[in-house]
C-alpha cells in the first residue's frame, strides 16, 4: 500500500480504514495495535485478580505477543510502501524490529527487578543476549544502508547528504544504544552477581533511559531525513 491522501488525511476517516484488513497496512496497524492493548489490558487483570489456570494465562499472552508482533510488521510496512526511498528498504525493517526487541528486554528486566521476580540472574543474561542481538542488528546494517543511499536514485542520495549533515546526532544515536543496550547492562548484571546489590536496579534504569534517548534521536532522524521522489523533479 501507498500512503495516498485518502489513509494519511483527516482523523474522521480513521474509523473506515480497519475495513481495508486484506490491503491497507494502515487498517493491519489500527487493528493489531488495539487487540494488543486490549489483550495485554485481560491479561494483566486475569494475572492480578481472576482465578485463571497457568495455561490459560499463558495462553492469552501468547495471543497478546502475537498480535503485538502483527502490529508492530504493519507499522514498518507502512513506510516502507511509500515514496521515500530512504524508507523502502530492507533497514526499516531492522531498524523497527531490533528496536522492539532492545527496548522490550530492558522494559522486561526492570520490570521483573522492580517484581523481586525469582532468578534474576539468568533474565539479567537473557536481556543482554537480546541487547547484543538487536544492536548488533542495528550497527552492522547501518553503514551498507548509507552506502546504498549513496548509490541510490536523486532522493536517496539527498537523505544521504542530510545524515552526513546530522552524523552528530546519528553517532550520538548509536552511542548511546551500545553504552545503555550493552554497557549498561553487563554492569546490572555483574552488580546483581554482588550479591545483589542495589546498583542493579540503578544500572537497568540508566540503561532504560539512554536507549529511550537514543531511540528518539534515531526517530528524529527517520523523519527528518526522509525526501520523496519527487525532489530535483518538475
Amino acid at each position: 500500500m501507498v500512503l495516498g491522501l485518502k489513509e494519511r488525511g483527516p482523523g474522521l476517516g480513521a474509523p473506515r480504514a480497519i475495513s481495508n484488513l486484506k490491503t491497507s497496512w494502515l487498517s493491519r496497524e489500527i487493528f493489531f495495535s488495539a487487540g494488543f492493548f486490549v489483550l495485554w489490558l485481560v491479561s494483566y487483570y486475569v494475572e492480578v485478580k481472576a482465578k485463571a489456570s497457568d495455561g490459560a494465562k499463558a495462553s492469552l499472552g501468547w495471543v497478546a505477543g502475537l498480535c503485538g508482533v502483527i502490529a508492530l510488521i504493519s507499522m514498518a510496512n507502512i513506510y516502507v510502501y511509500t515514496i521515500l526511498p530512504a524508507w523502502e528498504t530492507a533497514y526499516t525493517h531492522i531498524v523497527f524490529y531490533s528496536t522492539a526487541l532492545v527496548l522490550g528486554a530492558i522494559l522486561y528486566a526492570v520490570l521483573n527487578y522492580r517484581a523481586r521476580q525469582e532468578n534474576q540472574e539468568g533474565m539479567l543474561k537473557a536481556t543482554i543476549i537480546l541487547a547484543v542481538i538487536g544492536i548488533l542488528l542495528q550497527v552492522v546494517s547501518l553503514p551498507p544502508y548509507l552506502v546504498a543511499l549513496g548509490a541510490g536514485p536523486v532522493a536517496a542520495r539527498a537523505t544521504a547528504a542530510l545524515l552526513l549533515g546530522a552524523a552528530p546526532v546519528l553517532v550520538l544515536s548509536q552511542a548511546l544504544a551500545v553504552i545503555g543496550g550493552l554497557v549498561f547492562t553487563f554492569l546490572a548484571l555483574r552488580a546483581y552477581s554482588g550479591k545483589g546489590s542495589a546498583l542493579t536496579g540503578q544500572w537497568l534504569y540508566g540503561a532504560l533511559v539512554l536507549l529511550v534517548v537514543a531511540e528518539l534521536a534515531s526517530r528524529y532522524l527517520f523523519y527528518a531525513t526522509g525526501v520523496n521522489i519527487m525532489v530535483g523533479q518538475f
